[in-house]
């Protein structure tokens, strides 16, 4: 059975049965001829352009887009997932972070100016400090709930507990270092931290596999401080210090990334919910990094 042409009914040397010889077609026209090639192919070369809504006859933008996929709760479906959701939950995450710390430094400012207070924590029973370190330890567990929970106002009301607390215990350090290496150290910290950061930020790789390792490094401190207590090694001390710089700033640059990841996930948590969430991550690699700088760098009273 032939092929024929519409134009002069011969039999063509191309077989393909919808070939059609006209000046229009080339080697790559659409299969169906021109009747449909606008319809088939145009329609996916922008999916934001010319696209009319069949039903209604309007134009599909890229708002329209981003609301017939997006869902109106929690952050998104995987790669539908706006570059303005993931930049809103960083900002929220190093706003509530900020906060956190500033909480966290009047806090230990207000019990070093205070004898009482100072005398109370430092001078007399260490029963108020581990009231405080487990009191720490509550609440991180606590918060971490309220956020799985999608609690808004609980979750931030212990997150500042946490602060108020963590600033109980840190308010040694106006004790035992001098005012002017503490302001020292922490804009050195908060100059390294915003680099860290931004790696993390604006990498285009998945860092998922540096878990296991940093894991493995801030488990490997703490039993290594533990073993000098004992030991009273100046040398080993030194050693754990800038093992400990390098896992924080490494954890820096972990968490931040880990914050766009499970941004971009379908999680169903609220956009604030997540930024305490990436809050806390990041107030705990600041507050580590800014300590092991410290004890590296600072000058004791």
């Amino acid at each position: 059975m032939g092929y024929y042409d519409n134009n002069d009914g011969n039999v063509p040397s191309n077989s393909n049965p919808y070939y059609q010889d006209n000046d229009v077609n080339t080697a790559n026209s659409n299969p169906y001829g021109n009747q449909y090639s606008n319809q088939y192919s145009n329609q996916y070369s922008n999916p934001y352009g010319n696209q009319t809504n069949s039903q209604y006859g309007e134009p599909l933008n890229e708002d329209y887009y981003r609301s017939s996929v997006q869902p109106q709760r929690g952050v998104g479906v995987g790669s539908f997932v706006t570059a303005d959701v993931l930049n809103s939950v960083l900002t929220k995450s190093f706003m509530y972070m900020f906060m956190a710390l500033l909480i966290t430094g009047i806090t230990s400012l207000v019990v070093a100016s205070s004898p009482d207070l100072v005398r109370m924590f430092w001078a007399g029973s260490m029963v108020p400090f581990w009231i405080c370190v487990i009191s720490e330890l509550a609440l991180v567990f606590a918060c971490r709930a309220a956020i799985k929970a999608n609690n808004v106002v609980l979750s931030a009301a212990l997150f500042i507990a946490y602060s108020i607390v963590n600033g109980l215990t840190l308010s040694v350090i106006f004790l035992v270092y001098s005012l002017d290496s503490i302001v020292m150290v922490f804009l050195l910290t908060s100059v390294l931290f915003a680099v860290l950061a931004g790696i993390g930020a604006f990498t285009k790789r998945d860092l998922s596999s540096w878990g296991i390792y940093l894991l493995v490094g801030l488990f490997g401190i703490i039993i290594g401080s533990v073993i000098n207590m004992f030991l009273h090694s100046s040398a080993f001390d030194y050693f754990l210090t800038f093992i400990g710089i390098g896992v924080f700033m490494g954890l820096t640059i972990y968490d931040v990334n880990k914050i766009k990841r499970i941004s971009s996930e379908n999680t169903g948590l609220s956009l604030n919910v997540l930024g305490f969430y990436g809050a806390m991550e990041l107030y705990l690699d600041f507050i580590n990094l800014f300590l092991k700088l410290l004890r590296l760098m600072g000058k004791r009273k």
